[in-house]
C-alpha cells in the first residue's frame, strides 16, 4: 500500500484572498474598512497545538483517529501474541491510537523511536487548522529578469524568491509540503539546480539531456524584432497524478515564476487525477475526462483522468527539446494488486512507462522514504522489457526540495514518511547509428 497523503488543508490555507475595489479605485471607506478590519481570533493557540486526536477540537482529526483504529493492528499484540488487535489506546505522548491497550502500550519497547515523529505531524496538523493568520503562505509573485533564483536548498530559494520570513520549523514545514511538488520539478530542469556533475547527482547523460531543454526554459531575452518568433511552450507531464493535481493554480505558479520567459503547459494524467471542482470537463479534445485552465500567458493546466497509456498517442509527438515527464511516488516497486508475485512496475506501469522510455524524452521519479526508493530501483533492474532499456540520467538519492514535514500512515502510524524525500531520473536507451563503411 502506497502512503499518499492529500494537501486539501494546505490547499484551503493557500487559497488566492478575493481582492476586491471599486470603479477606478477612487473609493476611500473601503480601503480603511480593509485597514481597520483585524483577522479573526485562532481557534486555538500556538501553546494548545497538542491534543489526543479523540479530543481534538476538530471533526477532521477526530474522523483521522477513527480511520487509524478501524485499519491499524497493534504491533505488540500482533508480533508478541500472533493475534490480530484493531489499536484503541492513544498514546499520551503523541495522541495517536497505537495500541490495543495501556498495557500493550507499555510493554512496546521500541515506541520512543517512533513518537516524537507522529506528535511532530499532530501539532502540525492543529496548527494548519488552529485559525492563526498563515503568513508563510503569502506566495511572491513572478521573479524579476535580473533576479537570480538560487536553488541550493530551502533557505536560499525563499530567500532569493523574496518569500517572507519564515521564522519556525513548522512554517517551514508547511511551506515545504505546499511547494514540493512544483518545485521538485523546477529543481531539476532550471539551469541553476543543484543536482551537477560535480556533486555527482547528474549523470552525463543526464547533462546531455537537460542541456536543450534548459535552453528552452532560459531562452534569451526578447527583442524588439517585430518578425521573432514566440517561444515554444515547455510541456510537462506528471503521469499517475493524484494529489499534486489537487494544488490551486496560483500554487503551480509558483513554477511558470521561475521560467517567466517561456510558457509552460503542465499535463495531469491518471485515473485518480483530481479535476476541479464544479468545473466544465469535455471529452472533445482528448477523448477521455478532461479540463484545461489558462491561468496566465506563462502556464496552462491540463488534467486528464485516465490511465496514461490511454492519451499517449494523443500528446505525440514528443520532443526531448521540450517534453519532460515526472512521476511523483508511483510505487513501481510495490506488489501488484492483480498478479501474485509482480510489482506495480511489471502491471499496472508496464505500458505507460515503455511508452515514456520510447519517447526519449527524460522521466523524474520521487519516493517518500529510502526504502520507497530501493524499491523502485530493484523494480527498474529487475522488469522484463525495461531493464537494460534506459539510461542513467539523476541518481538516486534525496530529493533537496522534499517535503519536510512527517506523515503518518493510517494503516500502522508507525510508519511516518516525508512526501517526495528522494528523487531519480531515467531515460529510455539511445543507441547509436555508426556507419562500418562496408
Amino acid at each position: 500500500m502506497m502512503l499518499r497523503t492529500p494537501v486539501s488543508t494546505l490547499v484551503k490555507q493557500a487559497s488566492t484572498p478575493k481582492l476586491t475595489r471599486s470603479l477606478f479605485g477612487f473609493s476611500t471607506k473601503k480601503k480603511q474598512d480593509v485597514l481597520n478590519t483585524k483577522p479573526p481570533a485562532p481557534i486555538i493557540g500556538q501553546d494548545d497545538l497538542f491534543h489526543p486526536l479523540s479530543k481534538s477540537p476538530f471533526k477532521e482529526m477526530r474522523a483521522k483517529g477513527e480511520r487509524i483504529k478501524a485499519q491499524a493492528f497493534c504491533p505488540v499484540t500482533l508480533e508478541k501474541y500472533n493475534e490480530k488487535v484493531h489499536v484503541a489506546y492513544e498514546c499520551p505522548d503523541c495522541g495517536f491510537p497505537t495500541h490495543a491497550s495501556e498495557e500493550r502500550w507499555k510493554e512496546d519497547t521500541e515506541r520512543a523511536r517512533y513518537w516524537p515523529k507522529i506528535r511532530e505531524a499532530n501539532e502540525d496538523e492543529h496548527d494548519l487548522r488552529s485559525g492563526r493568520e498563515m503568513t508563510e503562505f503569502a506566495l511572491p509573485g513572478e521573479q524579476p529578469y535580473e533576479e537570480a533564483v538560487s536553488m541550493g536548498n530551502w533557505d536560499v530559494f525563499l530567500y532569493t524568491r523574496g518569500f517572507n520570513s519564515i521564522d519556525t520549523e513548522r512554517s517551514r514545514r508547511h511551506v515545504s509540503k505546499l511547494l514540493t511538488y512544483p518545485l521538485s520539478i523546477a529543481s531539476v530542469i532550471h539551469e541553476n539546480s543543484p543536482y551537477t556533475l560535480r556533486n555527482s547527482r547528474l549523470l552525463p547523460e543526464g547533462l546531455r539531456s537537460l542541456v536543450a531543454l534548459r535552453q528552452a526554459l532560459h531562452p534569451a531575452p526578447a527583442t524588439s524584432d517585430r518578425f521573432s518568433r514566440p517561444p515554444v511552450p515547455v510541456r510537462i507531464f506528471v503521469v499517475g497524478a493524484r494529489a499534486e493535481s489537487s494544488l490551486p493554480p496560483h500554487v503551480l505558479q509558483q513554477l511558470s515564476h521561475v521560467f517567466p520567459r517561456v510558457p509552460l503547459h503542465v499535463f495531469f494524467v491518471g485515473p485518480e487525477a483530481i479535476l476541479p471542482p464544479q468545473s466544465r470537463t469535455s471529452t472533445e479534445v482528448y477523448g477521455v475526462p478532461s479540463h484545461t485552465a489558462i491561468v496566465s500567458d506563462n502556464l496552462t493546466l491540463t488534467t486528464l483522468l485516465c490511465p496514461y497509456e490511454e492519451i499517449h498517442d494523443s500528446l505525440g509527438p514528443f520532443d526531448p527539446y521540450l517534453d519532460v515527464f515526472f512521476a511523483f511516488s508511483p510505487g513501481f516497486g510495490f506488489p501488484s494488486e492483480t498478479e501474485e508475485g509482480k510489482t506495480q512496475l511489471e502491471t499496472n506501469w508496464l505500458r505507460s512507462v515503455l511508452q515514456i522510455l520510447e519517447t526519449k524524452c527524460a522521466l523524474f521519479c520521487t519516493g517518500f522514504s529510502p526504502v520507497d526508493l530501493e524499491r523502485d530501483i530493484v523494480a527498474l533492474d529487475k522488469s522484463e522489457g525495461i531493464k537494460g532499456e534506459f539510461d542513467w540520467l539523476l541518481t538516486p538519492g534525496e530529493n533537496i526540495f522534499g517535503s519536510e514535514k512527517w506523515e503518518v500512515a493510517e494503516f500502522d502510524p508507525r510508519v511516518t514518511v516525508k512526501t517526495n524525500w528522494g528523487l531519480y531520473g531515467i531515460r529510455g536507451k539511445r543507441y547509436e547509428v555508426r556507419e562500418d563503411g562496408h
